[in-house]
């Protein structure tokens, strides 16, 4: 805190620090007095008589509750990648998708598709503008036998070529989950109706 200069640190309540989190907010405040900070802790938010953490929200996440989740952050939940080149299956079949690779650490939804927008980012990660709605997919792609799970973008009402773009991928909602079909015709059917989903949910509002 010395080096950084601060003058007043505020925590959660129940905040913890230090070795095997030994300290908390009343070793914070003894720690300020010594360093010259004021520490003040605040009420946790909370949804229900579940306090809102960054826990919680990867419960969410990982459930693929993408409405609580952004109900917590106070905005839909969002991962970043660089478009790579995928089997180009999404191509053939009339639905191009934008591969996302994503850090080890990002927090990817549960396997299933989804409803969202997908933005474009700067070399530095942040955000340029939209690119547009899309409906996503999130796993393996138990249809083509695909093992490496990814994320991928069917984005709306766009033809361009995104390869090597940074994209930021915001999830709204889950629309169903991850399903091996019988026939690469009976999964087509049911891309169009996962997009006319998606049409309708950003259309209604």
């Amino acid at each position: 805190m010395a080096r950084l200069h601060a003058a007043t640190v505020i925590v959660g309540e129940n905040f913890r620090f230090g070795h095997k989190a030994a300290g908390d907010l009343a070793t914070l405040a003894e720690l300020g007095r010594s360093f010259g900070f004021a520490a003040h802790g605040i009420a946790l938010l909370a949804e229900g008589e579940t306090p809102i953490s960054a826990t919680y929200v990867r419960s969410c996440v990982q459930a693929g509750d993408m409405e609580a989740a952004t109900a917590a952050l106070g905005r839909p939940h969002r991962v970043d990648g660089i478009v790579e080149r995928g089997d180009e299956r999404g191509r053939a079949i009339g639905f191009p998708t934008a591969n996302l690779r994503t850090d080890a650490w990002a927090a990817v939804p549960a396997d299933g598709v989804y409803a969202g927008r997908v933005f474009r980012l700067d070399e530095w990660g942040r955000t340029v503008g939209p690119l547009g709605t899309a409906a996503i997919s999130v796993g393996t792609n138990p249809t083509f036998d695909v093992r490496q799970r990814r994320v991928e973008a069917f984005v709306l009402n766009f033809d361009g070529d995104l390869y090597g773009d940074g994209l930021g991928v915001e999830f709204v909602r889950r629309l169903r989950g991850m399903e091996r079909f019988e026939s690469v015709d009976a999964l087509v059917a049911q891309m169009h109706d996962d997009v006319k989903q998606t049409l309708a949910l950003f259309n209604s509002g």
